[in-house]
């Protein structure tokens, strides 16, 4: 006899080492060290465990009727921004949290953003414009492979093996942290603001209802740390503002302080690391050095993020590169001119410089336009010369990024060395993007949403004002689930399982009540169409 769950978590993680093995060999790197988290989620650590029949059923993630990602409740509700917020939004649809302290802390945040306007509107606009932090994160943490660069017992055994993909990801990575820590004070400083406003509001409310002002002397010392920045051994965790009681793990609150989470994630922005990883940033990339969702661009931005004049080679590489793209494009205002065509100039990582010329001009093309390709509206081709002229750019690119990522290993390694608080920052983006999506599927929905009230069992429920909500309840001791007027989040409306003439009344579903306690539960009964449901009832 054996255990299976012994063999299953064996298989898991046996499966993850060799993705990480062959990721290695392929990208012919090595992962820094510290880098990787690598855990087998079994159910436990105060989250829901969910199996693969109950996430197909409930179309968690997928339709079930079509096997796509349209009308799940994922592609119902994600509206996230950054592609961190995106995979907290599905890992927490797969796993939710069942803490009570993470469900409010969360709930507080999202209150806020509907809440005030002008703040949920300046955090999508900080959201919409920071890059991909996942592929930075990953970016910083590979290591190129020491391998031979020469033959057996070559005195190259231990020289990096670099190649321009992987010169490209690291500078590409630093680009990156360049454009999200330039952005950051800024961010901080809106949500700095809509604390104070936050703590102001509910300072004057306990003083004009002469409550006691709970939790006023944390709130000051917090304050005081975020104006004045934490210290350097200091943590994302403090007395009852933490970071990880957000992401649903960490000591458990004590503390009764209001928007703990938003207060968190101005720590977490405020580490003094992130002012040192940008000074070394800044001291060797030009000041236009930013990020940029083209993929042209961005590799023009690697190519020329070094400072001039620090390395005579590079600049002559530079200039040849420059030399090469403008003579293309010179060719292709030639042929437009010659054989009357509106010729374009296009570029992609694989195949380099061409030219695009739309297909109503008709496929009978002059003889020097050679190895054409129909691509929707437009047939690509090249020519001798536009081929040559590319080859040789592409030849000056593959340089300069090789150039380029043997001079700022050190500011590499001073990113690395602070890997803890550029993951953190990660996860505080993914959390406030998470929060920020709840907002915005409640604030552009057409359907009435309410805040739940949730509390331990051994809590008495809060006592709730309206009556179309749902509620906390306590029956006989233990916790109570009652919900009113309550419906399923997924919008099938235009997806053909509705009749039109009821979507456009308004009347295409209905809600239902639903009760259950230790005194009164219920029992949910499924089959297929006459499988005696009702006669069971």
């Amino acid at each position: 006899a054996y255990d299976a769950s012994v063999v299953e978590e064996y298989i898991l993680l046996s499966s993850s080492y060799a993705v990480l093995q062959y990721a290695q060999l392929c990208l012919g790197v090595t992962f820094s060290k510290k880098c990787l988290d690598l855990a087998v989620s079994s159910g436990g650590n105060n989250r829901m465990t969910i199996d693969r029949s109950t996430l197909m059923n409930l179309e968690l993630l997928v339709n079930a009727k079509t096997g796509k990602l349209q009308n799940s409740l994922i592609g119902t509700i994600d509206c996230t921004k950054t592609s961190v917020g995106a995979r907290l939004l599905r890992t927490n649809l797969m796993a939710p949290p069942i803490r009570v302290d993470t469900i409010n802390a969360r709930l507080d945040l999202v209150g806020v953003f509907l809440e005030e306007e002008e703040f949920f509107y300046t955090t999508m606009e900080h959201l919409e414009a920071l890059p991909d932090i996942d592929k930075m994160l990953s970016h910083v943490a590979l290591v190129p492979r020491k391998g031979k660069l020469g033959g057996k017992g070559s005195a190259n055994m231990n020289e990096q093996a670099i190649t321009a993909n992987v010169a490209s990801k690291g500078i590409g990575a630093l680009v990156c942290i360049k454009s999200i820590l330039s952005v950051l004070p800024t961010f901080g400083r809106s949500l700095q603001d809509q604390l104070s406003i936050l703590e102001s509001k509910e300072h004057n409310r306990r003083v004009a209802s002469n409550e006691p002002d709970l939790g006023n002397d944390s709130n000051s010392i917090e304050t005081e740390e975020i104006q004045h920045g934490i210290g350097e051994d200091s943590s994302t965790i403090t007395d009852g503002s933490s970071l990880l009681i957000g992401l649903g793990s960490g000591p458990r609150s004590t503390s009764n302080t209001r928007h703990q989470l938003l207060r968190a994630i101005l720590l977490t922005m405020k580490q003094p690391a992130f002012a040192e990883i940008l000074s070394a940033v800044t001291e060797i990339f030009t000041e236009s050095t930013t990020f940029s969702r083209n993929a042209h661009a961005m590799r023009h931005q690697e190519c020329f993020a070094l400072k001039p004049n620090t390395d005579g080679m590079m600049d002559v590489l530079r200039k040849a590169f420059l030399a090469n793209v403008d003579d293309i494009y010179k060719l292709a205002d030639e042929y437009a001119e010659t054989y009357g065509l509106p010729v374009s100039v296009k570029e992609t990582t694989t195949r380099g410089y061409y030219l695009s010329i739309p297909t109503d001009m008709g496929t009978d093309m002059p003889d020097v336009f050679i190895q054409p390709v129909k691509r929707g509206r437009f047939i690509h081709c090249t020519t001798e010369e536009v081929h040559s002229l590319s080859s040789r750019a592409q030849e000056n690119v593959q340089d300069l990024l090789i150039m380029t990522h043997s001079r700022i290993q050190e500011v590499i390694d001073v990113a690395r060395s602070k890997y803890d608080a550029l993951a953190s920052l990660s996860d505080a983006i993914a959390l406030l993007d998470m929060c920020h999506c709840f907002a915005d599927n409640v604030a552009s929905s057409r359907l009435s949403w309410c805040r739940p009230f949730v509390t331990d069992n051994d809590e008495e429920p809060a006592q709730q004002s309206s009556a179309e909500s749902t509620t906390g309840a306590r029956s006989s001791g233990s916790g109570a689930l009652s919900i009113r007027n309550g419906r399923y989040a997924i919008d099938v409306s235009g997806s053909g399982l509705v009749n039109s003439e009821s979507v456009s009344s308004g009347n295409e579903f209905i809600p239902n009540d639903t009760y259950a306690s230790a005194m009164q539960n219920f029992t949910v009964i499924t089959g297929i169409n006459g499988s005696g449901k009702s006669t069971y009832l």
